[in-house]
Parts: C-alpha cells; sequence; structure tokens
C-alpha cells in the first residue's frame, strides 16, 4: 500500500510543480497575442538552457525541500506520508532535503531538458543518451519503490519515506 501511496504522492508533487510552468506558458502565449505583429527576439540556446535550470529547475526543486523539511510535501501529506532522517523519527534538515530533491527531480527533469535542446539542434546522439539519463534516473527511483526498497535520492540524502 506504501507504493501506490508514494506513487499518488509523487503524481501530485510533479503537477504542483507544473503549475508554475503552465503559468509561464500561458502568459507567454498571452502576451504574443498582444502584440501579434512584434517579431520576437530569437534568445540564445545556452542562455535559455541555463536560464530555464537557474530559474526554474533549482527554484522549484529548492521549493519542494522547504516543504519536505517541514513535514512533507502537498503529495505526501495528500497521501498520509511524510520524510524523516534515515538514522530517526526526526524531519530531515533542508540540505538532506534539498539533496533528495535535486537527485529525484531536478537531475531527470535538466537530463530530459537538455536532451529536447540537442534534439533540435540534430544533436540526436546526445540528445538520445541524455534521455535515457532521464529514463534511468526515473525508472531507478520507480523500481526501487516497487520493490519496497529506498530510493538512490534517500540513499544518497540518508531519508526515508514513511506513513505518517
Amino acid at each position: 500500500m506504501l507504493t501506490a501511496r508514494r506513487g499518488f504522492a509523487t503524481a501530485i508533487d510533479y503537477t504542483s510543480m507544473a503549475v508554475p510552468l503552465g503559468l509561464l506558458a500561458v502568459t507567454a502565449v498571452l502576451r504574443r497575442r498582444r502584440h501579434p505583429g512584434r517579431p520576437l527576439p530569437e534568445p540564445s540556446p545556452k542562455k535559455v538552457r541555463l536560464l530555464v535550470a537557474a530559474g526554474l529547475t533549482l527554484p522549484l526543486s529548492a521549493a519542494l525541500a522547504a516543504t519536505e523539511a517541514a513535514g512533507g510535501s502537498l503529495g505526501k501529506r495528500a497521501m498520509k506520508l511524510t520524510l524523516r532522517d534515515e538514522a530517526g523519527a526526526e524531519l530531515p534538515s533542508y540540505a538532506q532535503a534539498l539533496t533528495r530533491s535535486l537527485l529525484k527531480t531536478a537531475l531527470p527533469w535538466e537530463l530530459g531538458h537538455q536532451a529536447v535542446w540537442e534534439f533540435r539542434a540534430d544533436n540526436t546522439r546526445r540528445g538520445a543518451v541524455l534521455a535515457g539519463g532521464a529514463y534511468l534516473a526515473l525508472g531507478l527511483q520507480a523500481a526501487a519503490i516497487l520493490r519496497g526498497r529506498p530510493t538512490y535520492p534517500d540513499r544518497v540524502a540518508q531519508t526515508r519515506v514513511t506513513s505518517a
């Protein structure tokens, strides 16, 4: 039962993290409709890659870590789960929660995001490697959860997910 609850909690967390991205997309579309004839500046792909990582991925991961260190993310609270320090029953430190969040969320997101940019630039081999890395990171997490074992983010951060 813990396995299904962890899966639902992750789905809730990822959905809640997609909301700011959706708002950003809606804002961009509305802005474009307001000025349809104005040509858009062509941003440098390197700058966009960096801005997305620094302006979206890292802040969202930091926010997720803050909720985890304070008793649980939105998904965990909804599914009556909590994140604990591996050594005891107390909540993890922010550093532990941030480490876990970066490995659990930011790593696969950024690998996938960078893969898209490589595919757009016709660097299919590099894009395939990056996409494969993203799928591997997510697959390893899913396999550990399905087997009732700690995920690699939990092992590195020395945390565990328990029933609240």
